[in-house]
């Protein structure tokens, strides 16, 4: 195991970062065993990215290729949309219809909810053996770019009802996660350790900000923008008004994968041997952590409860809030 060290710094942020005690991890830590899993939907092979919209929860499954629509009143399978070659990238919610990418074939689905079908494709720049993620905000689409620049330094912005990138925004190399959220889009960069804020009415950056080593995902909600940072298995809290890094929170769970949420008054962490984390956003301090298994990756917070995608043994588990100790 791990022993952190506790380096505490303020420059010019309004507050220390700082790390939660080691000791004070294990005693928030339960076996996976304990884990209150209400609902387990069994899926093919591989799936990963989620989302929740229109009353249902979106399960994107690269292996095969498809999205998966799941009914939180019955917990029940309702719909399986297959989708072009290595569906990757997450999944973007807009106002009336989802849109996910698919890798292999380069190109954007756009799925309607009403019927459960993809109802138009554009070609984009994108190739396979990428994670990351796309998102909806502003009448668009934005999406990172990888080919034929594989270190994804642009994120195109796309016009949905036919599919022309209107602006191409520079960022920082290996920049695949692009997150909505405080009238801004946000970028992660893993290579420059850095997020940066696009400001989408002149598409552009207008900010900055250094967090961890390799961050990737992130997750807008509890008056924050959260980062993870997978070298170190630490969570950034970023203030979206002043754009500076208000905290840092150890969760000893480095990994190369992992995704992260914010709701119902928690922050959510889920990776590979460590399948749920919480971090309660008031005090900035890890309240729960589930140790064990392996494949848990994907994870987001809705309908009373967690979803946790589960691809090496092809599961989504339902877990409700209601049933987590406090």
């Amino acid at each position: 195991m791990r022993i952190w060290t506790l380096v505490a710094t303020c420059l010019c942020a309004p507050v220390c970062l700082h790390a939660q005690a080691m000791d004070d991890l294990q005693a928030v830590r339960h076996p996976i065993d304990s884990l209150p899993i209400s609902a387990r939907f069994r899926l093919p092979a591989s799936p990963d990215w989620l989302a929740a919209a229109f009353g249902a929860i979106w399960v994107v499954n690269y292996d095969p290729s498809a999205l998966h629509r799941l009914d939180p009143k019955t917990d029940s399978l309702v719909a399986t949309i297959p989708l072009g070659d290595d569906a990757c990238l997450g999944i973007a919610v807009g106002p009336r219809s989802l849109w996910v990418p698919s890798c292999g074939t380069g190109e954007l689905n756009e799925i309607d909810p009403g019927t459960n079908t993809v109802v138009r494709r554009y070609p984009v720049r994108i190739g396979p053996g990428r994670e990351g993620a796309v998102a909806y905000t502003d009448g668009s689409v934005w999406l990172p770019i990888n080919r034929p620049d594989t270190t994804s330094t642009l994120i195109a912005r796309i016009d949905p009802a036919n599919g022309r990138v209107v602006a191409a925004i520079p960022v920082p190399p290996r920049s695949d996660v692009v997150v909505a959220g405080f009238s801004a889009v946000w970028v992660a960069s893993s290579t420059a350790n850095q997020v940066v804020r696009i400001d989408t009415r002149v598409n552009a950056i207008v900010a900055r900000i250094p967090v961890g080593t390799s961050p990737k995902f992130m997750a807008v909600g509890e008056d924050a923008l959260w980062v993870q940072n997978r070298a170190d298995g630490s969570i950034s809290r970023l203030d979206p008004t002043t754009n500076m890094e208000q905290a840092r929170v150890q969760t000893d769970a480095p990994t190369k994968w992992g995704d992260l949420a914010a709701g119902a008054g928690g922050v959510w962490l889920s990776v590979n041997g460590h399948p749920v984390t919480r971090i309660d956003p008031r005090s900035n301090r890890v309240t729960h952590q589930f140790i064990g298994g392996e494949g848990a990756d994907a994870i987001r917070v809705a309908f009373g409860s967690l979803w946790v995608a589960d691809h090496m043994h092809g599961e989504v588990w339902r877990i409700p809030l209601a049933r987590l100790s406090p």
